[in-house]
């Protein structure tokens, strides 16, 4: 494959990471102003949805590191959908911090 041929990789990725960008501070701001199970569950579908899109978009920007692309384009994709699963392995990594290195009750 191409490295122009690489461009719909650029993409997509970037597609799914403005869409990341734009999904995860409305749900959050809709979740703190309101309290209605109706959006709750509506919001819930949107947020799994963009975090798999994230997951799916992963190997997408690291195929498209080798794209002719712009730079800053490239690996502004891949730290956007990187950000989901760095935040999971930080919330798990604190943790097991404070599980293990806390002071016994």
């Amino acid at each position: 494959m191409g490295r122009i041929e690489l461009k719909v990789f650029t993409f997509i990725s970037f597609r799914i990471a403005i869409a990341n960008v734009i999904i995860w501070p409305i749900s959050l701001w809709i979740w703190s102003v309101t309290s209605s199970g109706i959006l709750d569950s509506i919001m819930r579908v949107f947020v799994i949805l963009a975090f798999l899109g994230s997951v799916f978009a992963i190997p997408l920007s690291i195929v498209s590191l080798f794209s002719k692309e712009q730079l800053s384009k490239r690996i502004l994709a891949l730290l956007i959908n990187l950000l989901p699963m760095i935040l999971i392995g930080y919330a798990l990594m604190m943790e097991i911090i404070d599980e293990f290195f806390g002071n016994a009750p």
